[in-house]
């Protein structure tokens, strides 16, 4: 996972496989960031190709910190696979979702 700093805004990129195996230590890597409470949160999966239920949990722990101290938060990059977990799932509705990071960083 990276983290960097575009137009005031934190941009969180991890890589891979969010499943039971790494979701666990993204999710606490994530709460810490939004813990400093930047004005806003990014999370690119531009470069993540398989989503579980344990990384929709952590994608879900980040949305509830972030509205719990009103820090705008959403997610894009998605490719098909893992925009269909995360839209099957619902949580479209709850988290903003963007295609790509530039329009993430335009709109949110």
């Amino acid at each position: 996972m990276t983290t960097t700093e575009q137009e005031g805004t934190i941009i969180v990129s991890p890589k891979g496989k969010l499943d039971t195996l790494n979701a666990p230590e993204f999710s606490k890597q994530l709460s810490s960031i939004l813990e400093q409470k930047p004005s806003r949160c990014i999370v690119d999966l531009n470069e993540v190709s398989f989503l579980s239920s344990s990384g929709l949990q952590a994608l879900l722990l980040g949305a509830k910190i972030s509205k719990k101290d009103n820090i705008a938060y959403a997610v894009c990059g998605m490719d098909e696979l893992v925009k269909d977990v995360f839209t099957l799932s619902g949580f479209d509705r709850f988290i903003k979702v963007f295609d790509t990071k530039e329009e993430a960083l335009k709109n949110l």
